[in-house]
């Protein structure tokens, strides 16, 4: 690969073209970058939007003055492409991780909701079953006579005569 091609090639593929002010004396590059791309210009290298499309923009990057090489503009454009490609990263990431959370809350929702439906359809139904069961013990139990409840001492002075003759 030749020198030229080899300092170009970070930024092969955005590069369109370089030019060259005669009137100002240095070189401008014109590059295309997808249109979410963010962009700034500093106190040394200016940008000028050339045109926006739904595929991308085409932009200009030229020197704010004479000090400014191509070097430097080509070293511009390396940052803009790294500092983009860092932010789809980042976003990539975040998304993914939204992704994670999504798909855990929609199964905890899940379980959630299982288990109150159990919790509505078998708390009454064994409510009813132990209510079912208890009243059938009780009608199991036959029903102590008076008589027996003061025999077994549970009715003190009870002589099982429900008439006095009290004159």
């Amino acid at each position: 690969m030749k020198e030229v091609e080899s300092i170009l090639e970070p930024i092969t593929g955005y590069l369109i073209s370089i030019t060259r002010n005669t009137e100002n004396g240095w070189y401008e590059l014109e590059i295309g970058i997808p249109k979410n791309w963010v962009f700034n210009q500093n106190d040394e290298i200016g940008i000028e939007l050339l045109s926006e499309a739904d595929i991308g923009k085409l932009l200009k990057i030229f020197p704010k003055n004479g000090s400014v090489v191509i070097d430097d503009l080509i070293l511009f454009v390396e940052i803009v492409i790294n500092t983009n490609k860092k932010i789809a990263e980042k976003e990539e990431e975040f998304k993914s991780q939204m992704e994670e959370m999504r798909k855990g809350l929609e199964l905890k929702a899940e379980e959630f909701f299982k288990e109150l439906g159990e919790l509505k359809e078998n708390s009454f139904k064994k409510l009813n079953d132990k209510f079912v069961t208890e009243l059938g013990e009780k009608k199991k139990r036959k029903r102590r006579t008076k008589e027996e409840m003061a025999a077994d001492g549970f009715i003190p002075n009870y002589s099982g005569d429900t008439h006095s003759d009290q004159q």
